[in-house]
């Protein structure tokens, strides 16, 4: 028999402390459900929502699963959310309770971990867990990579799969023992465009974390040709051997981002051609062909070099269809042939609507409201908001047209003028809401004497 349920979902683990094995039960996530009982007899939920959609998870807290499922009572948590019907704020408060579990064998429930020296080594646990998943990756390991960047990055799930599977490849070949010629003409250059705020830079930066290579995100605008006042491509080089801390070996097989590389541009249409922008242009190709530089003394081979370019191209298009640009729309905003040709890869993002705004704010490991509940929980305050303020924020998201960049700020302002009083430790909790005639975006309650 099938019952669609709402409640809680447990990651189970053991851990060893001060001599003793505790069986760990962590609250993960706060999940619909539908619950079933398989051939075996064993009670099961398919879990319908949050990160481990489509995954399953026991009801029996002795089961040999990794993910345990504990119902809840659905009048009751609407009952906490102010009898409001809404998942998203019910699932917040929800997700506002303690941690750490251990089974209370007596009545076979979950009962939260008091002990705060437990509670400390579990937290440590749980850094060094993250910090190690960050760094030991495997090269055959792309699944968990994938993984892993989509924790962070909303919305841009086949974008992720695409710039990964490049990188991949890359690093295969560059760490193979092809010549430089075939690994030059194996490689790919990417061009990665679309609306700012999307994650262009952000995916970049956690690939080039969990493969443990370099990494160097140059403006564009900074570059000109040599002779004329401005950095020129050789720069950016040496920018990448000081990222690898001196290895040009390292470096040469790094991740070299050209950032606002649509600046570059000249309209076709334009009387005259500004002729340090079309240099630099000119001077990229043989940085992107694969080939030896000299400069200050030293030899780069960029055979091997990843070479990224990124930009908005804001009014290549009438309407925001980003994946339907063409080669010739690139050209016709102004850039050369030759240079948009030698970017074999090229990756559109997808434009954020509200509700992936959203989901950025709820899901995302960087989300800003994530964040200041870290800083919260450490000054212990409780911390909620509701789905009015979510519906607040993204629209004010949505009108500054600057992606998911803008949602920080745009926190940073709701909670700036609470944190003061914060700070006394007077207060107990901070609830964030959508302002009033008051224009105020936060409720704190006073602890009780």
């Amino acid at each position: 028999m099938l019952d669609l349920k709402i409640g809680f979902l447990f990651k189970k683990r053991s851990v060893v402390y001060e001599m003793e094995i505790f069986e760990i039960f962590e609250l993960e996530d706060y999940v619909v459900g539908i619950s079933f009982t398989n051939i075996d007899g064993e009670k099961r939920c398919n879990i319908l929502s949050g990160k481990q959609k489509g995954g399953y998870a026991c009801l029996d807290y002795n089961a040999n699963s990794e993910y345990i499922f504990v119902p809840d009572d659905l009048v009751n948590a609407i009952k906490s959310n102010d009898d409001e019907v809404n998942f998203n704020s019910i699932r917040i408060k929800q997700l506002s309770k303690p941690k750490y579990y251990l089974k209370n064998s007596k009545n076979l429930s979950l009962e939260r971990i008091i002990r705060q020296d437990l509670i400390n080594y579990l937290q440590q646990l749980d850094n060094l867990e993250e910090n190690e998943k960050m760094t030991s990756f495997e090269p055959n390991n792309i699944i968990d990579m994938y993984t892993s960047i989509k924790k962070t990055i909303i919305a841009q799930d086949e974008q992720i799969k695409k710039i990964l599977t490049s990188l991949f490849k890359n690093q295969k070949v560059v760490n193979s023992d092809f010549d430089l010629d075939l690994i030059a003409k194996l490689k790919e250059n990417i061009l990665i465009y679309g609306p700012t705020g999307t994650g262009k830079t952000e995916i970049l930066k956690r690939i080039s974390k969990l493969f443990g290579i370099p990494i160097v995100i140059e403006d564009a605008t900074s570059l000109s040709e040599i002779g004329y006042e401005g950095r020129n491509v050789t720069d950016m080089l040496d920018d990448l051997c000081l990222a690898a801390d001196g290895n040009i070996e390292l470096a040469e097989k790094g991740i070299l981002v050209i950032d606002e590389i649509d600046k570059l541009a000249e309209k076709l249409s334009a009387t005259k051609s500004h002729v340090s922008r079309v240099g630099v242009q000119r001077s990229l190709l043989k940085l992107l062909d694969g080939a030896t530089l000299y400069y200050n003394n030293k030899k780069f081979d960029t055979s091997k070099l990843t070479i990224v370019g990124l930009g908005a191209f804001t009014g290549i298009i009438d309407n925001d269809e980003y994946g339907k640009i063409t080669e010739n729309d690139f050209i016709e905003y102004g850039i050369m042939r030759e240079l948009i040709g030698r970017f074999s890869k090229k990756i559109a993002m997808n434009p954020l609507t509200k509700e992936d705004l959203k989901r950025i704010l709820i899901e995302s490991d960087f989300s800003p409201l994530n964040t200041y509940k870290k800083m919260f929980d450490m000054l212990q305050v409780k911390y909620d908001f509701d789905d009015e303020f979510l519906e607040y924020i993204s629209n004010l998201a949505l009108e500054k047209q600057s992606g998911a960049r803008s949602l920080k700020t745009l926190l940073d302002d709701c909670i700036s003028g609470a944190l003061f009083d914060v700070f006394t430790g007077e207060y107990s909790r901070i609830s964030l809401v959508k302002p009033k005639d008051d224009n105020q975006h936060y409720i704190l309650t006073k602890k009780l004497k």
